[in-house]
C-alpha cells in the first residue's frame, strides 16, 4: 500500500503509450492526465492502484485505521483538494475496473471491496469525536458519494446470478488487500455474503436492508452524546438507498456494466416484482420481497419516524443535521414513487428518470403498496409536519432557512406524487377516493390560507425565493388533483367551494401583485422581482381551471343535477378570476411595450417567439376560465374595449399625416392587440382541419335567460373590432407610416377565427336553434361581413405588399372564407372588393414585378375597367408567394360552376395564368 498515491500521480503525469493528441489540441498536464487515467481504466488497472491509493489516503488522514474499541478516537485530518479530487477518479476509476472485469476477481474480494466502500460512505469509523459524538471531520461529500455509488453499482452487478462466464479468477494479491481492508483499516465494517437466489432472497440483500433500516433508526432511538453522528450516518445510508434504486430504474446512474440490455431488465425486473413463488410460506415469502417493496417499506417507516420526531422534538426544525438526514430520507420515497412499473418488461429505454413533480403523470402502483400510500394518519401527519417545517418567516439564518426550505419543498413533491395515485387496484371504492382526495385538497388549501395570513400580515421571509416555490407547488399540487381525479371525484367532497374560493384568491393576488410591481417599474419586466414564478403559478391555476371546466361529466350534459350544481359553482366562485387575469396580462404587455419604446431596447426574436407560444398556451387556458360566466367575462371586456378602441378609433382618425409613434402610441396599440386577442380566445376555437364552430359555452349562453344581453355584448365588440379595422385600413391607404402591422394581423386573425365559426353557421340545426346562430345565418347579415372582410384584404394587398405577417393574415383570412361553403363562396363572389381583387390578379399576371410605369399602364388599358394605377402598382410589389395564395383563394371563392359570374371569374383567373405561362414557354424554346 506505501508508496500508491505517488506511483499513481507519476503514472497520470506521463503520457500512456502510443498516445496522440487530437489534431489541432494543445498538449497539457489536463489532457495527459485524461488520457492516463482513461488507459489506467481501459487495461484493468493491474497494479490495483485505484484502491491502493484509496486505502493509503484514508489511512494517512485518520479516516481508517483507527481503534474501534478506544473511548475517544482523534478527528481525521481534513484532506486537501488535490486529494479529493484524486479520491473521486479513485473511486469511480475502480468501478469501472470491477464492473468491466467482474469475473476475473476473486468473490469474497469483490464483496470487500463493496462493503468496504459502503462503509466508508456511510462514515464508519471516521465520525467519532474526542469528547460527546459531536461531528468533528467527515470526508467531503463528493469523495462518500462517489463510494457509495460504486457499491451501488456492485450491489446491482450481483443482485442476481447472470453465469456470465467461466474463467477462474487468480490471486494475484486480492487477498492481501481484502485482509488490509477488512483487518487492519476498518475492522468494524458490516460485510453482507449474498446468495445467488434470483429475486432479492439470499441473506445478502436481506442483511442489506435490514443494516440500513437500523442506521437510519438509530438517529431516533439512540442517545443525544452521539446524535448527530447517528444523523450523518442516516442521512448517508439514505443517499445510498436512492442511488441504489437509480441504479436499478438506470435513470440516474453513469456506470457502465460491459454487459447487454437483457440484464439489466432482468435486475429491473426482479428488484421490482422479487420472489412471487406461490408455493413458499408465508414468513419465506416476506423475507423474499422484492427490493422495490423492501426499499419503500424502508423508506415510509423512515419517513414515518422523522414525521414523529419533528412533531414531537419542538427544536427539531432548527437542527440542521436532523434537516439534512430528513431531506435524504424524503429523496429515497421520491425515487420509489418514480418508479415506473412493468417498464423493464417490453421497452427498449427502461428508465424512469422522470422530474419529480411532472405534469399529468398517473401513478398505479400494486395493491399491496395500498397499506403504505393510503393512509389518512400517515397523510394528515405529513401535512402537519410541513406546516412545522416550512419557513414561516421566522428563522434565524439564510442557511437555516435554506434547509428548512429544501426539505418543505421535498415535502410537497412527496404529496404532489400522493395527488397522482388517481385509480387503479389501490384503492377499494369510489368512497375511498373521494376521502383521498379530500384529505389532500384540505391539506392544500390549509397550507394556501396560511400563506395567504402571512401575506396580509407583512410577514418578512429571509429567503424570499422559498415562498414563491412553495406557492407554485400547492397549485400544482392542485393542478394535478383535478387532473387525475376529475371533477365528478372533487364536487363530492365538502370542501369543493373552498377549493374553487381558494384558486380565484391565490390567483388574484399573485396577478394584482405582479401588475403592481409592473406599475412601480414602469413596465420593466426583466427587473421584476419572483415574475417567473408567478408566471408558473398562474399557468398551474388556469390549466387546474381548464381541467375542471373541460371535463367531460360537465360539458356533455350527462352528469345530471350533479353536474349541474358544479358548473354553477364554478361559474360563482372560479370564473371572477378571468377579470383580473385580462386586466394584468393586456396592462402590463402594455406598460412592457411602453418602457421598450421609451428605452429603444432591442427585441430578442427567439424570446419573443417563444413568449408568445407560451401565451398562447396560457390563453386557450383563460378561454375555459372565462367561458364558466360568458356573459360576466364579456361585461369585462366590454368595459376594457370601449376606452381603448375609442382612442384608437381618434388616433387613426385624427389626421392624415403619419402617425408618430411615441411610447403612449405604441403601448395603446399593444393593449388593444392584447384585448383582440382575449377577446377571440373567449368566442372561437382554434379547430385546424375541423368546421369551425361556436364554442359551446357561448351557445349555452346566448340561450339563457340573459342571452338578449350575451347576444347584444357579441355583436357590440365585433362592431367595434370593424370599426376599427376599417379606421386602421383607411390610414394605411392614405399614409402607411406609424400604423401597426402586428395591430392589422391581430384584426384580421380575429376576423378569420370568427367569421369562419359565426357567419353563416354550417350545420342546418343552426337556423332552427336562434340566439347566437341567426345573428349571421342570412345572406343579409352575412354580406356586409363578407364585404368588409374582403375590402380589408384588397387595401393590405395593395398598400401592404411588403408585411408579410399582415400578408400571411390577410390570405389565410380569403381562403378560409372561401373555403365556408357555397352560401359564403356566392357572397363572396357578390363582392366588388373580391372582383377587384380578381381584376388585379388578371392584370398583374401580365407583366413582371420589376416591370416599369409605362409597362404597367400599358397593361392596365389593354385590360380595360376601372383599376386604380395606385391600387395595380401596389398590387404589383406583393411577393409571388402571396400571390399564389391570393390566386388560391379566388379560384376556390370562385369554384361555384352553377354561377355564371363565378365562372367568368374563374376562367379569367386561370387564363391570365396560361397566358403568362405559355409567354414563358415561348422565350424559353
Amino acid at each position: 500500500m506505501e508508496g500508491a498515491t505517488e506511483e499513481l500521480r507519476q503514472v497520470l503525469s506521463t503520457p500512456p503509450p502510443n498516445w496522440q493528441p487530437p489534431t489541432g489540441a494543445p498538449v497539457n498536464s489536463i489532457s495527459i492526465l485524461h488520457a492516463s487515467l482513461e488507459h489506467i481504466r481501459a487495461t484493468g488497472d493491474e497494479r490495483y492502484l485505484f484502491l491502493r491509493t484509496i486505502l493509503e489516503v484514508l489511512n494517512n488522514h485518520g479516516f481508517v485505521g483507527g481503534s474501534t474499541t478506544a473511548s475517544v478516537v482523534p478527528a481525521p485530518t481534513p484532506l486537501s483538494g488535490d486529494e479529493e479530487q484524486l479520491l473521486f477518479h479513485c473511486a469511480t476509476g475502480l468501478r469501472h475496473v470491477i464492473l468491466f472485469r467482474w469475473d476475473m476477481f476473486i468473490p469474497s474480494f469483490r464483496d470487500c471491496v463493496r462493503d468496504f466502500l459502503l462503509s466508508v460512505g456511510l462514515g464508519g469509523l471516521y465520525t467519532s469525536s474526542e469528547s460527546n459524538g459531536t461531528l468533528m471531520s467527515s470526508l467531503p461529500r463528493t469523495v462518500s458519494m462517489a463510494c457509495l455509488s460504486c457499491a451501488a453499482s456492485m450491489w446491482k452487478r450481483g443482485w442476481v446470478n447472470t453465469n456470465s462466464t467461466t474463467i477462474s479468477p487468480t490471486d494475484d494479491g486480492q487477498a492481501y488487500l481484502e485482509s488490509m481492508m477488512a483487518i487492519s483499516l476498518l475492522p468494524s465494517m458490516k460485510r453482507f455474503f449474498v446468495s445467488n437466489d434470483v429475486g432479492a432472497g439470499g441473506a445478502g440483500q436481506q442483511d442489506l436492508f435490514a443494516y440500513l433500516n437500523a442506521t437510519i433508526s438509530s438517529s431516533f432511538n439512540g442517545s443525544s452524546n452521539q446524535l448527530q453522528r447517528q444523523q450523518y450516518r442516516s442521512a448517508m445510508a439514505a443517499s445510498f438507498l436512492s442511488l441504489l434504486v437509480g441504479e436499478f430504474t438506470g435513470g440516474n446512474s453513469s456506470a457502465r456494466y460491459n454487459l447487454p440490455l437483457e440484464f439489466h431488465r432482468l435486475c429491473h425486473q426482479v428488484f421490482e416484482s422479487g420472489n412471487e413463488d406461490a408455493t413458499l410460506s408465508l414468513g419465506v415469502a416476506n423475507e423474499r420481497r422484492s427490493g422495490l417493496d423492501k426499499t419503500l417499506d424502508l423508506a415510509m417507516s423512515s419517513l414515518s419516524s422523522l414525521v414523529g420526531y419533528i412533531l414531537s422534538q419542538s427544536s427539531a426544525t432548527t437542527d440542521e443535521f436532523l434537516l439534512e438526514m430528513g431531506s435524504s430520507i424524503i429523496n429515497v420515497a421520491l425515487d420509489v414513487l418514480s418508479w415506473e412499473f412493468g417498464a423493464g418488461g417490453n421497452k427498449l429505454d427502461f428508465s424512469s428518470a422522470k422530474k419529480h413533480g411532472g405534469n399529468g403523470i398517473l401513478l398505479r402502483p400494486p395493491q399491496r403498496w395500498r397499506s403504505v400510500l393510503v393512509n389518512p394518519d400517515f397523510l394528515g401527519a405529513m401535512f402537519r409536519v410541513y406546516s412545522t417545517v416550512r419557513d414561516n418567516g421566522v428563522s434565524e439564518t439564510y442557511n437555516l432557512s435554506e434547509k428548512r426550505g429544501r426539505v418543505s419543498h421535498q415535502l410537497r413533491q412527496i404529496l404532489l406524487q400522493l395527488s397522482s395515485l388517481a385509480g387503479g387496484p389501490i384503492f377499494a371504492d369510489e368512497n375511498e377516493r373521494v376521502a383521498y382526495a379530500g384529505f389532500l385538497l384540505d391539506g392544500c388549501m390549509n397550507a394556501l390560507e396560511a400563506i395567504m395570513a402571512e401575506q396580509q400580515q407583512g410577514t418578512e421571509y429571509i429567503n424570499k425565493d422559498l415562498i414563491g416555490v412553495e406557492i407554485v407547488d400547492l397549485v400544482t399540487i392542485l393542478s394535478r388533483l383535478a387532473s387525475n381525479f376529475r371533477i365528478q371525484t372533487l364536487s363530492q367532497i365538502s370542501s369543493f367551494p373552498r377549493f374553487l374560493s381558494a384558486l380565484c384568491a391565490i390567483g388574484t393576488w399573485i396577478l394584482e401583485t405582479s401588475l403592481m410591481q409592473c406599475q412601480q417599474l414602469n413596465g420593466d419586466v426583466e427587473a421584476m422581482e419572483g415574475m417567473d414564478w408567478r408566471n408558473d403559478a398562474i399557468a398551474q391555476i388556469l390549466q387546474c381551471s381548464d381541467a375542471l371546466a373541460d371535463d367531460y361529466w360537465i360539458v356533455s350534459g350527462t352528469g345530471g343535477d350533479k353536474a349541474t350544481h358544479a358548473s354553477q359553482l364554478l361559474a360563482i366562485m372560479l370564473a371572477p378570476l378571468y377579470g383580473p387575469y385580462c386586466v394584468c396580462r393586456v396592462q402590463m404587455s402594455s406598460l412592457e411595450d411602453y418602457f421598450i419604446s421609451q428605452e429603444e431596447a432591442e427585441l430578442d426574436d427567439i424570446r419573443e417567439e417563444i413568449s408568445a407560444l407560451g401565451l398562447e398556451e396560457e390563453m386557450n387556458s383563460a378561454a375555459s376560465l372565462g367561458r364558466l360566466n360568458v356573459i360576466a367575462s364579456m361585461t369585462t371586456l366590454a368595459g376594457m374595449f370601449k376606452e381603448c378602441m375609442c382612442k384608437l378609433l381618434a388616433l387613426f382618425t385624427d389626421s392624415e399625416r403619419g402617425l408618430e409613434i411615441t411610447p403612449v402610441v405604441s403601448a395603446l396599440m399593444e393593449e388593444g392587440r392584447m384585448l383582440i386577442v382575449c377577446a377571440c380566445h373567449l368566442l372561437t376555437d382554434d379547430c385546424p382541419g375541423e368546421t369551425p364552430t361556436i364554442p359551446e359555452a357561448v351557445i349555452r349562453s346566448c340561450k339563457s335567460k340573459d342571452g338578449e344581453q350575451c347576444i347584444a355584448s357579441i355583436s357590440g365588440l365585433v362592431d367595434l373590432l370593424k370599426s376599427v379595422a376599417e379606421a386602421q385600413a383607411m390610414r394605411v391607404s392614405v399614409n402607411p407610416e406609424g400604423c401597426s402591422p402586428l395591430l392589422a394581423k391581430t384584426l384580421l386573425w380575429f376576423f378569420r377565427r370568427w367569421g369562419t365559426a359565426y357567419v353563416l353557421p354550417s350545420s342546418d340545426d343552426y337556423h332552427q336553434s336562434g340566439g347566437i346562430f341567426g345573428t349571421w345565418s342570412t345572406s343579409e347579415n352575412a354580406k356586409p361581413i363578407v364585404s368588409f372582410c374582403t375590402t380589408l384584404c384588397l387595401i393590405y394587398f395593395c398598400h401592404w405588399p411588403q408585411e408579410k405577417e399582415v400578408q400571411d393574415e390577410a390570405t389565410s383570412l380569403l381562403l378560409a372564407l372561401a373555403k365556408k361553403g357555397s352560401f359564403m363562396r356566392e357572397l363572396l363572389v357578390a363582392s366588388p372588393s373580391f372582383e377587384t381583387i380578381a381584376a388585379l390578379h388578371s392584370v398583374g399576371a401580365s407583366y413582371k414585378h420589376n416591370a416599369s410605369t409605362s409597362e404597367v399602364t400599358s397593361a392596365l388599358t389593354a385590360f380595360g375597367g376601372s383599376l386604380s394605377p395606385d391600387a395595380v402598382r401596389g398590387y404589383q410589389r406583393l411577393p409571388y408567394i402571396d400571390k399564389a395564395r391570393v390566386l388560391t383563394g379566388l379560384l376556390v371563392g370562385s369554384s361555384e360552376i352553377h354561377n355564371d359570374k363565378s365562372k367568368a371569374l374563374f376562367h379569367g383567373c386561370l387564363s391570365a395564368v396560361e397566358t403568362s405561362f405559355s409567354s414563358l414557354i415561348q422565350v424559353l424554346e
